[in-house]
């Protein structure tokens, strides 16, 4: 009688073994699933970040600033790049960007204070594509936000502060070493330490960009005139990102009390997204300006650089002076 309790028992505590065993077999499994879907996630939401797609944060002050989307352009694209509407276009941006000569009442003679790179400079705008009408397909590599830089670079130079406008073709040193659409930060990285040991007076560093949203989320009308509206974005995985922050809020706020609605804010982004530095770390006055969308004209980028620049200039000669 005493044998079978004993074999009753050893049975029980061999059964429950056993089950206990298989408990923690399956809690396992559900950890490490749990576990790669979780790393799955944050793989995927850094390839999106690196892609160029921006997320939202509270702007300066009680409002927040709309959305923004940088979308990579389609892998054939930079394979084969869409025609363009007009071959003329390549002369017109020139001749749309240059400045009426203007009375200036400050210079930094010869000194160079602004530097305007171009980090995705491949990106385009839909009006002078042919046979395309889609965000990701508007890239080009003669047509591009370079443009709107050379716009820029002049409408400073007029207002008398030394400017350098960088014109390298990141994406293509990207095809050239093999490295992916989201290593051009890297890229512009070295490009950015060249030029500070060429040019030491430089204060100001703007990554120009354009936005992937559509016409609606990227144009405004001020005094009957149609404007490529303006958004700026920093990135707080560094030290110093609150004076970058500063500085685009004061550039924003310039802008807010000559040309209401132009600028859509400050976007802060941070290194859990992806990057979270896009560079600014080698100045407290480094920021990436959205200028415009796929579908704004050269005429309404040309009225919106005329705008950043004299807004600039309030800054430089007034503020940090």
């Amino acid at each position: 009688m005493a044998n079978t309790k004993k074999k009753r028992m050893l049975k029980f505590l061999l059964s429950l073994h056993i089950l206990l065993f298989f408990i923690w077999v399956a809690a396992v499994i559900c950890l490490t699933w749990a576990e790669k879907r979780e790393d799955s996630a944050s793989l995927t939401s850094k390839s999106e970040d690196d892609s160029g797609t921006r997320t939202t944060a509270p702007k300066n002050g009680s409002k927040q600033a709309k959305d923004s989307v940088e979308v990579a352009p389609s892998p054939h694209i930079l394979i084969k790049e869409p025609a363009l509407i007009d071959e003329e276009i390549l002369l017109t941006f020139p001749e749309i960007g240059s400045p009426k000569p203007i009375d200036r009442p400050h210079s930094t003679f010869g000194k160079k204070v602004v530097y305007i790179y171009h980090t995705h400079n491949r990106e385009s705008f839909l009006p002078y594509l042919r046979n395309t009408n889609l965000p990701e397909e508007a890239f080009h590599s003669k047509v591009n936000v370079s443009f709107v830089g050379k716009m820029l670079d002049q409408a400073l130079e007029q207002q008398g502060i030394g400017t350098v406008s960088d014109q390298t073709d990141i994406i293509g040193m990207l095809e050239e070493r093999g490295l992916n659409y989201g290593q051009a930060y890297e890229v512009s990285r070295e490009q950015l330490h060249e030029v500070k040991r060429k040019y030491r007076d430089l204060d100001i560093f703007l990554d120009i960009h354009r936005d992937s949203l559509r016409k609606e989320a990227t144009t405004v009308e001020i005094n009957g005139s149609s404007f490529a509206k303006l958004l700026f974005v920093v990135g707080t995985g560094h030290e110093q990102f609150e004076e970058n922050a500063s500085f685009a809020s004061r550039l924003h706020e310039t802008l807010e009390t000559s040309y209401p609605g132009l600028s859509k804010g400050v976007i802060l982004k941070n290194s859990q997204n992806g990057n979270g530095v896009y560079n600014q770390d080698v100045s407290s006055n480094a920021i990436i300006v959205e200028t415009g969308g796929v579908d704004n004209t050269a005429e309404e980028l040309q009225r919106t650089v005329q705008a950043l620049a004299a807004s600039l200039n309030e800054i430089y000669w007034h503020e940090s002076k």
